[in-house]
């Protein structure tokens, strides 16, 4: 009688992806990456805990600029998983700007895991 070897791959769960806006965009730093941003460019997610009015603050930048915060519903959450070291992938998903001017929305696709 044979031996076989048969190898069972563990299923892997999808990341989690949460889709949220970008509120107080920063109008100083904006002027100088709006016209750069596209849908699919990557942002980096910090933790601001000089906001003691929000403990759960997350600072969004681009390219070493600050252009605002994860909405409050959202950081909750992901303020949870960046404290816990969890790999966090930011991309911009949509863009709500007018010809010309800075922008008035920006929704971001956050993936944890």
């Amino acid at each position: 009688m044979r031996h076989l070897k048969i190898q069972v791959e563990k299923p892997s769960l999808p990341s989690l992806g949460i889709l949220t806006q970008i509120v107080e965009l920063n109008k100083y730093d904006m002027i100088y990456i709006y016209h750069h941003l596209s849908i699919g460019d990557s942002l980096v997610l910090e933790r601001d805990y000089d906001r003691l009015w929000d403990r759960n603050a997350i600072c969004v930048f681009y390219k070493g600029f600050k252009i605002g915060y994860i909405s409050t519903k959202a950081s909750g959450l992901i303020s949870k998983q960046l404290d816990r070291g969890e790999k966090i992938i930011t991309k911009v998903k949509a863009l709500r700007k007018q010809k010309y001017m800075p922008l008035d929305g920006l929704d971001v696709a956050v993936y944890i895991g």
